[in-house]
This record gives structure tokens, sequence and C-alpha cells, in this order.
């Protein structure tokens, strides 16, 4: 689940104002394209440390609507600039758990084929921020992301887990590179990999988790068999990904993950607690 995709649309439309920003498009796409163009332009709308402080405590009260007591969260640097609005997200996830009884862990996102200064800055807010548990991956996956393999260590050396999305509109070759090159453990979407019987054995080989989002991928269009994965053996969760611009809850993506696709809601939950990244129970 993405920070910046749980933004009220009217939330947007009141920072956009207050921020001197155009006003936020509507939540409409049918495409990645589009909806890339509709999360940009929103996730700007967040600028000082109030913004932050604000959308991470109104997706508590929607967590707390579904008695979640535990979510991994991430943001993407590069998104906003300068970095007095770290102290909202410390402020934020602090507020949640007062409130509402929720641990939030977060996950920071470097961007494949990003500037390496600003994945070196993502980097040093991961380590130094209350909360981090990971870091994540996104941008355009027809780019390497090997060249970030050092900074990835780094992480890894500092306990940080790593999920990179891969194969949510790459091929199986994306996922490979994930796993193989850059040491996934578990993999943002992971849906391209369904064509290539090589990289789902190497998946399964080495405890590949799939967080997988049901809702979020018809959005854009995709149609994946997640029972195949599932039937295979291959660790699946679900999630909102972008919950406000779907849009979507948890409740809604497990009983569609049961429903429409045959998945069994207890081992879906179950593997959200083996495979997280924040402490045990």
């Amino acid at each position: 689940m993405h920070l910046e995709g749980t933004i009220r649309h009217e939330t947007a439309v009141a920072l956009c104002a207050q921020n001197g920003l155009p006003t936020p498009p509507a939540y409409e796409y049918s495409d990645l394209t589009g909806f890339l163009a509709v999360y940009g332009a929103v996730s700007r709308c967040m600028v000082t440390s109030q913004d932050f402080e604000r959308v991470i405590f109104e997706h508590g009260q929607v967590m707390a609507a579904q008695h979640i007591t535990y979510a991994e969260m991430s943001f993407n640097p590069s998104l906003h600039a300068i970095d007095a609005w770290i102290d909202g997200v410390v402020r934020g996830r602090a507020s949640v758990a007062r409130e509402f009884g929720i641990e939030i862990a977060w996950l920071v996102e470097l961007v494949r084929g990003g500037p390496n200064a600003a994945n070196e800055r993502a980097l040093d807010i991961a380590l130094t921020t209350e909360g981090v548990v990971g870091v994540g991956l996104v941008g355009d996956e027809s780019i390497s992301a090997a060249p970030l393999a050092g900074l990835l260590e780094r992480a890894r050396a500092a306990g940080l887990g790593f999920m990179p999305h891969a194969g949510q509109v790459g091929g199986p070759d994306v996922v490979r590179e994930a796993v193989e090159v850059l040491g996934a453990t578990r993999v943002a979407h992971g849906v391209g990999a369904e064509s290539d019987a090589g990289v789902l054995q190497l998946m399964l080989d080495r405890g590949v988790c799939m967080c997988v989002c049901p809702s979020s991928n018809a959005r854009i269009g995709l149609k994946p068999n997640f029972r195949k994965f599932a039937d295979l053996g291959i660790p699946l969760v679900v999630n909102t990904d972008d919950p406000a611009m779907v849009p979507t809850t948890l409740e809604r993506e497990l009983a569609v993950a049961e429903t429409t696709h045959g998945l069994n809601r207890e081992a879906l939950i179950a593997a959200a607690w083996t495979h997280r990244f924040g402490r045990r129970r």
C-alpha cells in the first residue's frame, strides 16, 4: 500500500488549495499511464509535515474501521521536495498508534532509472527514520534495477527488507532480476512471471512471497491467474495498493480474492503475518 495512494480526493483538493497547487484530477483512469498521471499530481499535494500527518491519520481511521492492527506502507521521497515533511511521517505514525492501536511500518521507495543522488537520499531516509522496516522499488520496469544493487546491500546490512515492484506490467525477466540479482524475498504484483515456468520455480524455490492487488490490477486492465501461483505453492498476500484511487479496502480485496479468484482467505492472512518485514508476533 502506497501512502500517496491513500489520499482521499477531498483531502487532495483541500491540500492543493492550501499549498497553491492546481486542483487535482479526478481519480479516473483505465490503464497504468492514466493512473500514473493522476498519482503524480495528487502525490505532490502533500508538502508540509502537517499535510503528511493529516493523510496518515485519515488513513488510520480507514484502517481502524476494518479492524486492521498492523500495516506496511510505502512512500516515495522522489515525489516530495526538501525533507521537513519527514517529521509528519513520524508524527502521523505515532498518532495512529496512539489513537487506534495500529502499528504502521514503513517501506521507503527507490526508483528504477532515477538519479543516483535521489536514490541515495531515499536510502538515507530509510536508514534514519523511525518505523522503517524495508525499502521498495518503483518505476519503469523496462529499466534494469541492477545498478541499485549496492544501495540494496546497504539496506540489507541494516536489517531492512526489500520488496520491489516487478512483473506488474513487465515480463518474467523483471521478476527473475528482482529475485536472482537483487535478492527480493517479497515481490509487489509479480504477475508477469505467470508465463515462465522457470521463474515460477525460482520463486517457489526461494520462498518468494507475491503481494498481489486484485482490484488495482483489474482497474488497469490486467487479468492475472492468481490461483495458478497459489496452486504451485507460491505464498500470496493481498493488498489494496492505492485504496483511495482504486478505490478499495482490505476487506474488499480479501473478499474478491476469495470469491472471484478462488484463494483461501485464512492462508492469505497467515502469509501476511509470516512474510512481514516488521517484528514478529
